[in-house]
């Protein structure tokens, strides 16, 4: 057993000096670890020197609580958590609730995984009020629109983008566990609106974009994170016919992906390499993976499809029978914990739609449902365990939304609307592992990128 603490300083609007450590042992072996974990707001926000009252709990992947700890400020305004606790095999997400003078839950954050063992590391929660959309504690290096983007276990990776001159070739490891972002190696290539995908052992593949003459490219590569001190590439063989920009990648097989466009293509990691399936087809529009009877089943939807939908499982391809509110453009899709896949938004008929079309795997059949309070197209989405984020996008004039449409993740009810710092449409949107979203990216209300970076906070 050994004991910690989390010291908050009377008033400290942004970044806190003082850290929680949390100092765990590991089993009998004598040796101890620190992770230390600092507390972030929004640039600008008040609400840590509105905090009067943290409560702070460990909890296991299944949410159940492993250990709960809290405190007040003392006479002299500092706030300070004792922590005792053992070391264990599990790994824990570190969840921290701010409360007001008046007792209210003003500021929410988690941090985590992390494992409850003997290892030295530094940590930092964001708090934000629950259920808040507000700006990240770092910026882009630069303002940029049309990034590539992808999940990895420690925060997101940034690729590419456009600013006022053009493609760029940066590469930002944007950090969950830090709220800090790292420079990766840079690209061998400018582009923008690469499509990137995460492999296995640390790999992210990116295929294609737009190059600096403002033409598709060829250009696919294989990233790997964990090369020092700032990532490795390989290249893939995919030939100059084959170059795309702005694609989807969904998963097949084990470091396989089907690649969307004219003709399709398969990536496949082992190999190094992108060929069209053996019968070229055109799969373009939205692709995404669904499980169904233990089989993989990647669907493609959309007007660019002449059926509006196809399917692709085991090797083959079959045209699928969609509702005719699937032939639409500029929409967007995603899999839901449910195991089905949502196409929203775009335009329908020339006109931005606010319905939406669910893929059920298990019957392979479609439904129609009213879903968006706004019309969007091009909106950037991500799901998390207990929310849909539907972010930003343009009206049918071309101006950028304000704001954000939250969603239940499992039945798909409105939940709240916020208001996004920036405007925003050629945006990306990513979870991060602590159950925030990060929004990066895009063109703002005078159609010019934007470096600003922001972030959803759930209430749970």
């Amino acid at each position: 057993m050994t004991s910690s603490f989390l010291r908050v300083p009377p008033r400290f609007p942004q970044r806190l000096s003082a850290c929680v450590a949390l100092l765990f042992l590991l089993g009998c072996s004598g040796r101890d670890g620190t992770i230390s974990i600092s507390v972030l707001s929004a640039p600008g926000s008040e609400i840590l020197s509105q905090v009067q009252r943290l409560e702070a709990s460990l909890v296991d992947s299944n949410n159940s609580e492993l250990a709960h700890f809290g405190g007040r400020r003392d006479s002299d305004g500092v706030l300070t958590i004792a922590i005792d606790l053992d070391a264990s095999a599990v790994n824990a997400k570190l969840i921290v609730e701010g409360f007001s003078a008046a007792d209210e839950r003003i500021a929410f954050g988690r941090v985590g995984p992390l494992p409850l063992s003997a290892v030295n590391a530094t940590l930092a929660v964001f708090l934000a009020p629950p259920l808040s959309i507000r700006e990240a504690p770092i910026s882009l290096s630069e303002p940029l629109s049309h990034i590539g983007a992808t999940f990895a276990s420690f925060g997101v990776i940034l690729a590419g983008g456009q600013n006022v001159d053009g493609p760029v070739d940066s590469v930002t490891v944007y950090s969950s566990y830090l709220h800090s972002s790292q420079e990766g190696l840079a690209m061998p290539v400018a582009l923008s609106q690469p499509t990137l995908v995460a492999g296995s052992s640390g790999t992210i593949y990116m295929i294609g974009g737009t190059d600096t003459q403002q033409n598709p490219s060829n250009v696919a590569l294989a990233f790997d994170t964990t090369a020092a001190p700032a990532g490795s590439y390989r290249a893939l063989v995919m030939a100059d016919q084959y170059a795309r920009s702005g694609s989807t990648a969904a998963v097949v097989g084990q470091e396989q992906f089907i690649v969307s466009g004219d003709p399709a293509l398969l990536l496949d990691g082992f190999q190094n390499t992108l060929r069209p399936l053996p019968g070229g087809e055109n799969l373009t529009g939205p692709g995404h993976t669904a499980l169904a009877d233990n089989s993989l089943q990647v669907v493609f939807a959309g007007a660019e499809l002449s059926s509006g939908a196809a399917l692709f499982e085991s090797g083959l391809i079959r045209t699928l029978s969609p509702p005719v509110e699937m032939l639409r453009t500029e929409h967007r899709g995603i899999a839901l914990p449910s195991g089905e896949i949502l196409f929203l938004g775009g335009a329908i008929d020339g006109v931005a739609t606010t319905s939406a079309v669910l893929y059920k795997p298990e019957s392979q059949s479609f439904q129609t449902i009213s879903l968006l309070a706004s019309p969007r197209r091009n909106p950037a989405l991500a799901i998390t365990d207990d929310y849909l984020v539907v972010v930003g996008g343009e009206a049918d004039d071309g101006s950028p939304l304000p704001d954000v449409e939250i969603f239940d993740a499992d039945t798909l009810a409105a939940v709240a609307t916020l208001a996004l710092v920036v405007p925003r449409k050629d945006t990306v949107a990513h979870p991060l592992n602590n159950g925030q979203v990060l929004i990066a990216g895009g063109l703002d209300s005078n159609n010019r990128p934007t470096a600003v970076l922001e972030l959803f906070t759930p209430d749970r």
